[in-house]
């Protein structure tokens, strides 16, 4: 055999070994049932997913500590002249835990823009100056213009001219591949307290805020066909709930969701299907049929939950003055005449009261200055 006719059977001796060894590696993947072909492009988002899932290690999350901001104000002038209970009152209060760090990463400029947006209703670049301006806007029932001022101490509430305005930052949850942010809002508007819950879901793996259509497919036939299941969840509740308690069938899918380790939480506002907020959870099973695939493969690669429900803030209570402290400082008592006894007439008179105001100092009289016991001797002064 001729050295070149030995080249060429070892070259074909080669190529027989790899397409031996292209066709045992397809036989194992179709019996593991994950044969795709080969000539498809992934989408590139999909690969960033998928090798971020593979070789990124979590870290926790950094959060800053609560902090609690309150301002006060009042109006110059009384709604109703001489009511000192008619001037309109404003109070903000501002509890915040925010993010520093998500999964290793202080650069979360697309995640503070939205809980800005969502908390504070503004466009600052930043927490601290956002938080600054909403706490230097007072909400007043009625506009009042310039003519209020900053109080030191928190003013009385009353019925109709206070208002009362909260809202709440914190943390949620946390996972593998999830940090879920709440916003709470609480208003007392002078008659009614109304309450309000909104959430931002954040990809912690490829850092950026899920929107409602990133997690629920946006099409209206499988919209009707959730509501569908959503009204059967609160048929099942109603079963455990009295005459009195029932729960109305939902008329449109809450745009507000909130996910959670189970499923996801769909929050009525009041008067939705109920006089209070309510809460209905349907498991992610369930869910199949209406999750986008985006969010499928996250939950497939999900894990390590963490809850923050029991460090979430508090709202303040109302110091809200009484109805019957309200009514008392609108009508001044009136004052009764003393009667005395008339020596020489033998009966009692009415005397007149002072017609000039009498004033006080601090001091205090002592007794002594008016004989033994304290009252007059009229015994002793006549002759």
């Amino acid at each position: 055999m001729t050295k070149k006719n030995l080249i060429i059977v070892i070259m074909l001796l080669t190529i027989i070994d790899l397409m031996a060894a292209g066709w045992y590696m397809s036989r194992r993947i179709e019996a593991s049932g994950r044969s795709q072909n080969l000539f498809d492009q992934r989408d590139s988002t999909e690969v960033i997913a998928m090798a971020d899932t593979v070789t990124s290690a979590s870290q926790a999350d950094v959060f800053d500590k609560l902090q609690h901001n309150t301002y006060y104000y009042i109006s110059n002038t009384p709604a109703i002249q001489g009511d000192e209970s008619s001037y309109y009152t404003s109070t903000k209060h501002v509890k915040v835990r925010w993010p520093k760090k998500v999964n290793g990463n202080d650069d979360l400029t697309d995640l503070n823009k939205e809980l800005i947006r969502k908390a504070f209703g503004n466009v600052q670049s930043s927490m601290k100056d956002a938080r600054y301006v909403f706490l230097n806007t007072p909400s007043f029932n009625k506009p009042v213009g310039d003519d209020y001022r900053k109080l030191v101490k928190a003013p009385r509430v009353y019925p109709v001219y206070g208002n009362v305005t909260q809202v709440m930052v914190y943390p949620y949850m946390t996972s593998q591949r999830l940090l879920v942010m709440e916003i709470d809002k609480v208003e007392y508007n002078g008659s009614s307290t109304i309450e309000s819950n909104s959430y931002i879901h954040y990809d912690r793996m490829q850092q950026r805020v899920l929107s409602r259509i990133d997690i629920l497919v946006a099409d209206v036939d499988k919209e009707a066909k959730l509501l569908k299941v959503l009204n059967k969840k609160i048929d099942a509740l109603n079963k455990g709930r009295g005459d009195s308690n029932q729960l109305q069938h939902a008329l449109n899918v809450p745009a507000e969701v909130r996910c959670s380790r189970k499923g996801i939480v769909f929050g009525f506002k009041h008067g939705s299907i109920s006089s209070d907020p309510i809460d209905v959870l349907i498991e992610y099973d369930q869910l199949e049929p209406f999750l986008t695939k985006e969010f499928k493969q996250l939950q497939e690669n999900n894990g390590g939950y963490k809850s923050f429900a029991d460090e979430a803030p508090k709202a303040e209570p109302l110091q809200q003055a009484s109805a019957a402290h309200s009514t008392a400082s609108k009508a001044p008592a009136v004052k009764t005449s003393k009667k005395y006894y008339n020596r020489k007439y033998r009966g009692y008179n009415v005397k007149p009261r002072r017609t000039t105001r009498r004033h006080y100092s601090a001091a205090t009289h002592r007794s002594g200055h008016r004989a033994r016991a304290g009252r007059r001797h009229w015994r002793h002064r006549r002759r």
